[in-house]
């Protein structure tokens, strides 16, 4: 289980890396790569944590250090846990927290 969550972290990685080729001209490639380290660290985070499905949680940074995360929890504790880790994270100034609680997805 613990192989099989690295894997998905480094493949994140290198997946996020991709478009900072396409999005040059949009957004310099240095607040991509910090606005990109700070969603990495994030997943990366919820990934490892054991309290956390993560399956249904999408995390975007924008380069204001602000994230949304959006997508599904089980509970209200996990939402709780997972906005406490993005707010964690160095370079994270605000956390829109916009998850819902659907108990009934995770059966």
């Amino acid at each position: 289980m613990h192989f099989l969550k690295l894997v998905t972290i480094l493949f994140l990685i290198n997946i996020l890396f991709i478009p900072a080729i396409a999005s040059a001209e949009e957004v310099s490639v240095g607040e991509f790569v910090k606005d990109s380290a700070i969603t990495t660290q994030i997943k990366a985070k919820i990934l490892t944590s054991k309290d956390i499905d993560s399956l249904h949680i999408k995390v975007d940074t924008d380069n204001d250090g602000i994230v949304v995360l959006t997508g599904a929890v089980k509970s209200t504790a996990e939402k709780d846990k997972v906005h406490n880790i993005a707010h964690s994270v160095d370079g994270v100034r605000k956390v829109l927290n916009r998850l819902i609680i659907d108990p009934d997805l995770f059966r």
